[in-house]
């Protein structure tokens, strides 16, 4: 069961697909259909995290997820920039696509981080973990870059196991 959120890993991409090759009149209906779909993926990824037996490979899922996210994040990045400050600068509007890019971000960040966050807290669980360490680890869960490398180190204490 825990196989299917290696879409979380590919959707970020899917979705970008279907926002800039949609034709124009319908922008507002792939927003919205690209929404539903998310939030459905997310209570998803949700229920199966939560109700995931083999923690060790949804450790493994999310770790390979994360991976495969990192050039949708650099690209999603540039282009957020360059279209804040172009939309700032030349139309005077761009600042306020801001909160957007950041939902999107945030959105698409969540997506791992749900996963990442319920492993960490079944090592705390099963004793594998001190409190102070895992609060680290629960706080750097959250952190672009340290989510990463934390996430190597999760699956690597599964592995322990």
């Amino acid at each position: 069961m825990e196989k299917l959120l290696y879409i979380n890993g590919i959707s970020p991409y899917l979705y970008a697909l279907a926002v800039f090759f949609r034709p124009s009149e319908e922008l507002k209906s792939t927003f919205l259909t690209c929404l539903c779909i998310f939030l459905a993926q997310l209570i998803v990824t949700i229920v199966i995290g939560i109700t995931c037996k083999d923690k060790k490979k949804l450790a493994q899922i999310t770790m390979i997820n994360k991976f495969i996210q990192i050039p949708y994040f650099v690209m999603f990045f540039v282009f957020s920039a360059l279209f804040v400050f172009f939309g700032t600068f030349f139309f005077g509007i761009g600042v306020l696509f801001l909160p957007v890019f950041v939902l999107i971000d945030l959105g698409v960040f969540l997506s791992t981080l749900i996963p990442e966050e319920l492993c960490t807290l079944k090592l705390i669980m099963l004793r594998r973990m001190s409190g102070m360490r895992a609060l680290r680890y629960l706080v750097g869960n959250a952190i672009y870059i340290v989510d990463i490398i934390l996430s190597v180190k999760i699956y690597d204490e599964y592995k322990k196991l």
